[in-house]
Formats: C-alpha cells, structure tokens, sequence
C-alpha cells in the first residue's frame, strides 16, 4: 500500500512539473504574441493608416474589438472577459474540466485586445490558458475531479508565477481565489509547477536574449518616520474607495453593454471605439494615450517621476473606464493588471499631496505609489496575502513591507464592508453562484438531504451493455447512474469516468456490472446537509444515492454536488 502510495505522489508531482513547464513556454510565447500584434496594429496598420494620424488611435482599438468579438463568439464564449471567474466555476461545480480550445482562442483574442489598445492585463488569461493545459492534462489520463482541480491550479499558478517571475505570489492567488484551501496534498504539486515554470521561462527568455528580474527597477523606500504609518493608513481608506469604484465601474458598464441591441461580436468593437477616443483625448493632451494595454511603460513613467500630478490624477478613473469598456463590452483580458496601474496612480496621487503638505515626515510619492499598487488590488480581489507578497517579487522593495501591510488589510476590510463580492465574483453572483473563501457549514444546518433530493430517480441495471449506457448518457446529458437489480435494490453507481476509461471496441461486450463502483456513500433522507459534508470532506464524490433508512438497500433518492452548491447559494441569498 505505502508503495503504491509514493508511486501516486511521484506520478501527481511529475504531473505537475509537466503543467509548469508548459505554462512557462506558454507564457512566454503570449508575452511574444502580445507584442507580435501590438507591432501589427499600431506600426503596419498604423503606417497604411498615416494619411489620418493621429486619429487613426481611435480606430485600431475598434478594429481590434471586432476581431475579438468574432473568436469569442464564433469558437469560445467562455474567453471573454477577464477568465477568472470562468476558472473558479470550472473548479467549483464541473469538477475542474475546461475544454481545451479555450487556452488557443484565449491567447489569440486576449493578444489582439491587448495589442490594439485595450485597456487589459495580461495575467487573466494566462490564469485560463495555464488553467485550461492543467484541465487538458487531467482529463486526457482521466483523473479523479479533485485531482483535476489540483492541475488546474496548478496550471493558475504556473501562469502567474511565469508571465510575472513571481512564484510565491502565483502559489499565493492559485490558492487564496482557486482553489480556496491549503492542504499538503495539493500545496506541493501547485510549488512544483510554480518553481518549474518559473524556471521554464527564465532559460527560455535567456535565450532570446532577455533577463528574467524584476518587473520594476526602484530604490528601496521606507517609512521616513514612525509618524508616516498614518498616511499609509489613510492611503488603506482611499484604496479600498477606488477598488469599489472599479469593481462598480466594471460590472455597471457591463451591464449596460448587455443591454445594447447589437449582435454579441460587434459590442468589443463599440467598447473599443470608446477606448479609443480616451486615448487620442490623453494623446492630443499629453502626447502619449496612457490607458492602453497592460500599462507597465506608463508605470515606469509614473515611478520615474515622468508623469504630471493633473495626468496621474486623472489616469486613475480613465484606467477604470477604459478597462471597463474594453471587458464589459466583451473583449478578452485581465483585470489583476490594471488594478495594480489603478492603484501606482492612486498612491501616486496621494503621495504628492501627503509629502508637498507634509515634506518633513513623509517619503517622496514613489513609495505611496507601491503601497497603493498593492492596496487596491488587495481591496478588489480580497487577496491580501497576494497582494502583499505580488509586490514585493515585482519590486524587490522589502523596506516598505509594513506600510503594504497595513494599507492592504485597511483597503480590504474597508472594501468587505462594503461590497459582498470580490471584483472576480460579482459575475458569479449574477449567474446564481456565491463563492466564499470557505463553505460555511453552518449555512447547512437547518437543511436536510430531503430538502434537495431528486426522487425521480434515472437508474441502469448492472446487466445494461456499455453501448446502451452510452446512448442514455447522450440522451440524458447526466454524468452518474445508481446501478440497481430489481425492486430499486442498490448495487453500485456508474459514472461517466467509468464509461471513459473503457475502449470503443469493448462497448458490446462489457455490462454495466464490469465498470461500476461498489464502494459506495449513501445518505438518508432525515440528514443535514452539514452531515453529509462532513463526512465527505476527504472523499473525491460528486454523487450521493439516498437510501430507505429501514431498508438501505433501497434507493429513494439521489442528489450531486451541484445541488449542494444550489442550496448553499440559495441559502445565502435569503
């Protein structure tokens, strides 16, 4: 047994490294195919457009729009947007399984969307594509659902830890926003595939000549005096505001778009007009349109102290709308990227203020501007610990870790307070999914197995041939079947996991009796719900026969995770 045991964890662990090593030249090559298109939109179609400059800024967004609402529309709806959300309910309720096509059409809508302007990041759809090489992965050799969700995850944080050289931070939101549990089983495979893609990228960027270090080169700043934890204290306060602003901002404008009467692949090409406009307006202004793409340049700029207090202040809210446009319209990318270029501006604003009224106990605004990157991604996500440590690796400034701290939890608490969902969760509130941290037990106290039980059950018999158990499964679209002989009597359940694992040419000759588990967890119609998870906690089931108590053979009912979750999420809304 113990022997079979070490063979599992080296398999999984193995598994793992190959998820991170493909996220690593995946991440790569989206970094490569981002630029790719930006050097095609703005230099080849920008020169073909000449005639018009500078007003051509308004059009390749659009241009670009459309593009995007075509590959979405036509070949994965689930990329739109940012994709977190799509992740979380990949692992929340279909056991981890995200079609592969999503990681292809990913890349190649959120890299013209980036590319041609749009105002998103970059880490959104490596978090998908990285998800969906995990998910890949998992079915193809056919594992268990949780040990599909541990892939996935793992696939999360590969993507982040390689696109950003941040590890721990990658390790940190797989587990804070994914997977949402810290368990040894499923830490060390997402470590292995962080540290390997990590790595993975590192010798593939060394050799095309480019040093894998820090995202942003800075002085180490720190508090100047003891006096100064105030002001990043209130700094915590106007981050969390803005994180709200922007969540608001993001869904409203969403909202409004579904609203629009306009077919669903021509709505990005609208948001992108829109984006556009703002560009050129910040371009005939200041001489460069701020708002587009990830933003990292125009961060430098901002650290480099290239930028004018009027333009930080004003880039804070139009960042907040051009990412609203360009995702509530529909285009592809993330919005981890310019929460952190929304946060740089608003500490940035506010350290000029704070140290121009108080110069003799406060840092110049550069440090502010770290502290606040942090702080309002902290607010939106709810991902403190992310937060906190995402920083650090991106700036390599560890002096100014307190003020982090402390801003994060403030901005945080300050946003919870608020808003009951996390700018990655709102979606999933409004499609009838509540995600927390931790399913409260407690929620399932006064409900019972009976309240959410189906008792016109759809069972097979043990001698049903897999051919005809294929052909209910198409019919039906259910992924599980109690086996029963006669009279309802349980024998066993057959799942579509079993039916995968058997070859073609087996289907006329094998019964249902040759797949199906015998080792089965039953409940009973007069148990809690919080019963059946506990008992469950450490079992990979999805299916729950209910039993007769008198007769616990006889199958009455039968119920599945889904319904759990439905119940869980209908609880909470009252």
């Amino acid at each position: 047994m113990k022997t079979r045991i070490k063979s599992n964890i080296v398999f999984y662990n193995t598994l793992a490294i190959i998820t991170g090593m493909f996220c690593g030249i995946i991440a790569v090559g989206f970094r490569y195919l981002i630029s790719g298109f930006q050097y095609l939109f703005f230099n080849e179609l920008g020169s073909f457009l000449d005639f018009c400059y500078p007003y051509y800024i308004i059009i390749i967004p659009a241009i670009g729009g459309i593009l995007v609402g075509l590959l979405t529309h036509y070949f994965a709806k689930e990329t739109k947007g940012h994709g977190v959300p799509e992740v979380m309910t990949a692992v929340t309720l279909h056991g981890g399984k995200i079609r592969p096509i999503v990681a292809g059409v990913k890349a190649i809508a959120s890299a013209i969307c980036i590319g041609s302007g749009g105002s998103a990041g970059k880490e959104g759809p490596i978090i998908q594509i990285g998800s969906t090489v995990g998910s890949t992965i998992a079915q193809k050799l056919k594992l268990t659902p949780y040990q599909t969700k541990v892939l996935v995850t793992c696939g999360a944080a590969g993507g982040i830890a390689a696109i950003f050289n941040t590890p721990i931070a990658g390790v940190l939101f797989a587990l804070e926003l994914i997977l949402r549990e810290v368990k040894l089983k499923s830490l060390t495979p997402i470590i292995i595939s962080a540290v390997f893609a990590t790595i993975t990228a590192k010798v593939l960027l060394n050799y095309l000549g480019v040093e894998a270090t820090y995202i942003f080169f800075l002085p180490q700043y720190t508090l100047k005096t003891p006096l100064e934890i105030i002001f990043y204290l209130l700094l915590g306060l106007v981050a969390g505001v803005v994180a709200i602003i922007f969540t608001k901002s993001l869904y409203g404008i969403e909202d409004i778009f579904e609203k629009i009467k306009a077919p669903e692949f021509v709505k990005p090409a609208i948001g992108g007009l829109f984006v556009g406009i703002i560009g050129l307006i910040l371009f005939l202004s200041s001489g460069n349109p701020y708002v587009f793409g990830i933003g990292f340049e125009t961060m430098d700029m901002l650290f480099g102290g290239q930028i004018v207090f009027a333009v930080i202040f004003a880039l804070i809210f139009l960042k907040i709308i051009a990412t609203s446009l360009t995702l509530g319209s529909g285009g592809s990318g993330g919005v981890f990227t310019p929460a952190l270029f929304i946060g740089s501006m608003t500490g940035g604003a506010f350290g000029t203020v704070i140290h121009k009224i108080f110069p003799t106990i406060t840092a110049t605004y550069e440090g502010y501007a770290i502290v606040g990157m942090a702080a309002v991604f902290a607010g939106g996500s709810n991902a403190i610990l992310t937060a906190i440590v995402l920083v650090f690796e991106m700036t390599g400034n560890y002096m100014i870790i307190l003020p982090v701290m402390l801003a994060c939890v403030i901005s945080t608490s300050f946003y919870k307070f608020y808003m009951e969902d996390t700018i990655y969760t709102v979606k999933l509130r409004h499609r009838g999914i509540i995600i927390e941290q931790e399913m409260d037990v407690n929620q399932m106290k006064t409900i019972t197995v009976q309240d959410i039980m189906n008792t016109e059950v759809e069972t097979v018999n043990e001698y049903l041939s897999l051919k005809k158990l294929s052909e209910k499964i198409i019919k039906t679209g259910h992924m599980a079947f109690p086996v029963v002989r006669a009279g309802n009597y349980l024998v066993g359940i057959v799942t579509h996991s079993d039916f995968d694992k058997i070859g073609e040419n087996e289907h006329e000759t094998l019964r249902v009796k040759d797949v199906m588990t015998t080792e089965l967890f039953t409940a009973q119609p007069d148990e809690r719900i919080e019963d059946v998870l506990i008992k469950t906690e450490n079992e990979e089931l999805s299916h729950f026969p209910v039993v007769n108590p008198n007769k616990p053979q006889e199958i009455v009912g039968f119920f599945t995770k889904g319904d759990i979750i439905r119940a869980y999420t209908k609880k909470r809304a009252n």
